[in-house]
């Protein structure tokens, strides 16, 4: 049986424990073990992310030494797709905290209910992402990634792009757009554009005429369908286990 790694970080001791304890008593409810360690500052959990990896990461919004949702960005930054939940009574901070790709919000007012629903959407996400990957047939040969690490495809003509999270170099998929929509579109993923394919993970805003990328990256959208996009976008958030406010 797999055991989760999971980090929980708050400035409050107190906090930290609770947070813990509910956590724990979550997983051993579901048939699943977890491994839990606790930090009160983001410099230590940062530093342990040098020579440690988890699964799942809790986070403040607020602490002293660092802003949850900052850290969340550095660790985008850095290619680190750790899944996170912000627990949190900011609630005025979830936009702001999108961008990061969150799995979910967890207010401190609601704890216990919420507390439970997003372990268990989490678990199950878990279960559903170890079958998640994507295989194509590439110019370089046979390429397999994790479905949620692919940002987005990308139209060039007779082929498409591929956009890997962390990586520079697209990889060139011999497939019509049309046929990775129709293939991807219960994975997470949204026809934004008639040459653009996003994974919904990695969208922090859907304005009028562009998506913005977690990335950085603006990406073309097509406006008529702009209210069905974020239609599907919101679906999906819900969907995968994202608390909306």
């Amino acid at each position: 049986m797999r055991k989760f790694r999971i980090a929980v970080c708050d400035d409050e001791l107190a906090t930290t424990d609770i947070i813990k304890n509910a956590v724990l008593a979550a997983f051993t409810k579901a048939g699943e073990t977890c491994e839990i360690e606790t930090y009160t500052s983001v410099a230590q959990l940062k530093y342990r992310l040098k020579t440690g990896v988890y699964d799942l990461l809790f986070l403040d919004i607020c602490m002293p030494d660092g802003d949850g949702i900052a850290f969340g960005e550095y660790l985008r930054k850095q290619g680190d797709s750790t899944e996170i939940i912000y627990v949190s009574n900011r609630e005025d901070k979830v936009f702001d905290a999108l961008k990061n790709r969150p799995f979910g919000f967890v207010r401190k007012k609601n704890f216990v209910a919420e507390i439970k629903t997003a372990i268990s959407n989490f678990i199950a996400s878990a279960a559903k992402s170890e079958k998640s990957t994507i295989t194509v047939q590439s110019k370089g040969g046979i390429v397999t990634v994790k479905l949620a690490d692919v940002t987005y495809f990308e139209g060039a003509g007779k082929f498409q792009l591929m956009h890997v999270s962390g990586k520079e170099e697209t990889v060139p998929v011999y497939k019509t757009m049309e046929k990775l929509d129709e293939e991807l579109s219960e994975s997470g993923f949204i026809r934004v554009h008639k040459g653009i394919l996003v994974n919904f993970r990695y969208i922090s805003r859907i304005m009028v005429s562009d998506v913005e990328l977690s990335t950085g990256e603006l990406v073309p959208i097509a406006r008529r369908k702009s209210a069905e996009i974020k239609e599907r976008y919101l679906e999906l958030l819900q969907d995968y286990g994202s608390i909306l406010l």
